[in-house]
C-alpha cells in the first residue's frame, strides 16, 4: 500500500506538460487504487468479496509437513457445500444451509468428533449436525474477509493471479509468516488469491466463480445424527 503513486507529484508533472516541459499520462495509465491507503484498499476488497452472491474457495496448506486441501462452493453467507481432505482425519464432506451445518467423514473423523470408537461405529455413513453456535460461523463471508484482519498491511507490487491482474497487500502474520493478498484490478475488487509463506508451512487460498449459482440442499433427515444424542446413548 505504501508503494503507490503520489497524486500530488502526478499533478505537478501534468501541470508541467501544459507548458511543454514533459508528457502527462492519462487517468487510464494510473495504477488501480492509486491514492488509496492500504486500509482503504482492504476495506474495498473486503466489502466486495463478503458481498459476493456466490464464490468458490480452494485452499491448499502444509502445516508441520502435513498437507491438507479444502474446496467449497459458497452460495451465500451461511450456505455452502464442500470437501476437506486433512492428513489426520481424511476426507470430510460439508454442507451448510438453513442456519444448520453438517459434516460426514470416515471413522477417524467421527471418532475425533464423538470422542469414542463406539460412537463412531454407530454413525457410520451418517451426517453429523454441528452445534448451532458453530453452524452460524460456517461459510460466513463477513467473518472470512474482514478488513480489520489486514490492519498493518502495506501496498506491494502489482501482480497476476488466476489469470487476473492484481494489486497486492502484504502483511506479516503473528506466527512469522508473510501473507500476500491479491485483489483484482479489473471488474469488482475481489480477493482472488491469498498466499501465506513461512510460519508452520505455506497456505494458498484461491477464490473464483464469483456469481456462479450453486445449489445447496440439506442431507435427508434419516441420514443426520446429532452428536449430543449419540454421545448420550453411548
Amino acid at each position: 500500500m505504501a508503494a503507490h503513486r503520489n497524486y500530488l507529484a502526478a499533478a505537478v508533472v501534468c501541470a508541467a506538460a501544459l507548458v511543454g516541459v514533459t508528457g502527462c499520462s492519462s487517468d487510464d495509465d494510473k495504477r488501480p487504487f492509486d491514492g488509496m491507503s492500504a486500509d482503504d484498499i482492504a476495506e474495498k476488497a473486503s466489502k466486495a468479496t463478503s458481498g459476493a452472491k456466490s464464490l468458490k474457495i480452494d485452499i491448499k496448506s502444509t502445516e508441520n509437513g502435513q498437507k491438507s486441501e479444502v474446496s467449497y462452493e459458497v452460495a451465500g453467507t451461511g450456505v455452502c457445500r464442500g470437501t476437506m481432505d486433512m492428513a489426520d482425519v481424511g476426507k470430510v464432506e460439508l454442507i451448510a444451509v438453513d442456519k444448520a451445518s453438517y459434516t460426514r467423514g470416515g471413522d477417524a473423523y467421527r471418532e475425533r468428533v464423538l470422542g469414542s470408537p463406539e460412537a463412531a461405529k454407530k454413525t457410520k455413513g451418517k451426517w453429523l449436525k454441528a452445534p448451532e453456535e458453530q453452524a452460524a460461523r460456517t461459510c460466513d463471508l463477513d467473518a472470512m474477509f474482514k478488513a480489520s484482519d489486514l490492519k498493518g498491511a502495506e501496498r506491494g507490487d502489482d501482480s497476476e493471479a488466476n489469470g487476473k491482474k492484481t494489486a497486492t497487500l502484504v502483511k506479516d502474520g503473528a506466527a512469522g509468516e508473510k501473507v500476500t493478498y491479491h485483489i483484482a484490478t479489473e471488474g469488482e475488487p475481489y480477493f482472488v488469491k491469498i498466499d501465506s509463506k513461512g510460519g508452520s508451512g505455506p497456505t494458498t487460498l484461491t477464490l473464483s466463480d464469483f456469481g456462479k449459482k450453486f445449489q445447496v440442499t440439506a442431507p435427508p433427515a434419516d441420514q443426520i445424527e446429532d452428536p449430543k444424542d449419540v454421545i448420550k446413548g453411548s
